[in-house]
């Protein structure tokens, strides 16, 4: 579990938040550095030793909005922390090659 956070919440009502993930690449589940971006402003970095190879186990969820499978960050203790009460306008996601 590698955990990549803002020291501060975000301000305001509207945000846009950025994931850049720059792969180790050669090969599957090899890490990364990610970096996290509000309003194109760089607030967080850290460093992703290893990423899922391959699938996901079938007894492993793909949740939108509340994790129900494994904790998706240790600060959640309950299915109920995780929920997300927030609203989404966009996500777009880019794969650079």
């Amino acid at each position: 579990s590698y955990t990549v956070q803002s020291p501060k919440p975000i301000q305001g009502k509207d945000a846009t938040i950025k994931l850049d993930f720059e792969y180790d690449g050669d090969g599957f589940g090899k890490g990364g550095l990610a970096t996290i971006f509000v309003n194109d402003r760089k607030v967080a970095e850290g460093r992703v030793e290893k990423t899922q190879p391959n699938v996901f186990s079938a007894d492993e969820t793909a949740d939108v909005g509340i994790d129900e499978g494994t904790v998706v960050a240790p600060v959640f203790k309950s299915i109920e922390d995780s929920e997300f009460t927030g609203h989404v306008k966009s996500v777009t996601v880019s794969i650079r090659k």
